[in-house]
């Protein structure tokens, strides 16, 4: 048994033998017909010099600028000779060089090299408002150069010396608008003892319109720069019927604001049909103590009202005077030593009376007193209160230096403080008051 298997192992092993040799043989007999395929091509290639490949430079040869390498381009050769790009899976059938030309870099010598000049340093930034205004920069022909330009030489004052006010009008007839604009003012007068004021504008058109307009106050100035407009609608018909009137107020943060001056602008000759801008004189407001004359205006008085309803109490605040005139004493000097007294009168008749402390050689004194009275409030309406700047003499009677009347049944300036008065409710109202003989 044993025997039977080696002979067939034996077998096994010879017949595998005998096929390997059988294609050893095969694959011999057919190598030759390949290589003399590629001699063919390799014939073919050769018989074609112009498609050489030319032979890389030699490494020890020195490179220089200029110097033209060869590209190739791929190509077929179809039956009919006519060449056709290939695809990439196709593999080129031959390849020719196309010229290529790297440029030569410019020889250039020390002699024609230049020194760049050193840039000047940059100069850091600086704020625009700290740099310095070059007036020829200015466009003197630019609208905001007219309106900050000085007032003509001919102005209408109207006798007037309180300054000059500058302001425009334009109305636009299709939809009935007239638009005041103001622009600035110049020289108003100082209201206080640092030689400025707070000044700002109230402007209405009047008989037509009945509402009243007000500018932005101007703090610490005597020449305030307003543009600002204000439009109020007036039908074509009653435009030239009209009164532009500007009132300029000096604003107090403690007292009622007093009045400065009026500007006035009828518009009955004034050609509206293009934007027109003028300058007009300030003048006085019209009051009480403009309508006198100054001989009879005794200097001024300033006070505070304030009623509460609920405890039917009037509280008047005397907070100084000014401007106050002189008393010729017996040793020959002209001096003032005021006091204020109150006076309550109702239907004419005096119910009470209050006076403050004297102020002694001063024609500008300041008491800022509190005086407090008990009137009912049915009494209002027909109260009247008195004010009494009187010079105290040491020698003799004293003498009157002027008075004011505030009630319901006074005008002006001095029924307006009333009035506010009343609606303020508890909030004290202060104002400026003219004093007369």
């Amino acid at each position: 048994m044993e025997v039977y298997l080696i002979i067939a192992s034996i077998s096994a092993a010879l017949t595998l033998g005998i096929v390997l040799a059988v294609l050893v043989c095969v694959c011999y007999i057919q190598s030759p017909g390949k290589l003399r395929k590629e001699m063919e091509d390799d014939s073919d290639f050769e018989a074609q010099p112009a498609m050489f490949l030319p032979e890389p430079p030699n490494s020890d040869d020195e490179f220089t600028p200029g110097m033209k390498l060869p590209s190739f381009r791929r190509f077929d050769s179809s039956i009919d000779g006519s060449e056709s790009t290939t695809s990439s899976s196709t593999p080129p059938l031959s390849l020719y060089p196309a010229n290529f030309t790297i440029p030569r870099a410019p020889s250039s010598t020390i002699s024609d090299l230049s020194i760049e000049k050193a840039q000047p340093p940059i100069s850091p930034r600086t704020p625009s408002m700290s740099r310095k205004l070059d007036p020829a920069q200015l466009d003197p022909t630019s609208h905001m150069y007219k309106e900050m330009s000085s007032p003509p030489q001919k102005i209408s004052q109207d006798g007037s010396t309180l300054g000059i006010m500058n302001f425009s009008l334009k109305y636009n007839s299709e939809m009935g608008l007239l638009t005041v604009r103001l622009i600035q003012a110049r020289n108003l007068q100082p209201r206080d003892f640092s030689g400025t004021a707070d000044p700002y504008c109230k402007v209405c058109v009047i008989p037509h319109a009945s509402k009243t307009l007000q500018s932005k106050v101007h703090r610490k100035t005597v020449l305030p720069e307003f543009r600002e407009s204000f439009v109020f609608e007036i039908p074509e018909i009653e435009i030239h019927r009209q009164t532009v009137r500007v009132y300029l107020y000096d604003y107090d943060q403690f007292s009622r604001d007093e009045c400065i001056g009026v500007v006035e602008l009828p518009l009955a000759h004034v050609d509206l049909t293009e934007k027109l801008e003028v300058w007009k004189g300030i003048r006085a407001p019209p009051s009480v103590c403009t309508t006198l004359c100054p001989s009879h205006v005794l200097g001024d008085l300033m006070f505070s009202l304030s009623y509460l309803p609920s405890a039917e109490r009037l509280t008047v605040v005397i907070l100084k005077a000014r401007n106050l005139r002189t008393v010729s004493t017996a040793e020959g000097k002209q001096t003032a030593d005021p006091y204020v007294k109150v006076s309550i009168f109702y239907m004419s008749k005096r119910l009470k009376k209050k006076k403050t402390s004297t102020q002694h050689g001063t024609r500008s004194p300041v008491f800022n007193e509190a005086l407090v009275f008990n009137v009912d409030t049915d009494f209002l309406q027909h109260l009247t209160i008195e004010f009494q700047v009187i010079h105290e003499n040491r020698f003799g009677p004293n003498e009157v230096l002027g008075k004011a009347v505030v009630g319901p049944g006074t005008g002006g300036e001095e029924l307006a403080h009333w009035n506010d008065m009343i609606r303020s409710g508890n909030k004290p109202v202060a104002s400026w008051h003219c004093l007369l003989p």
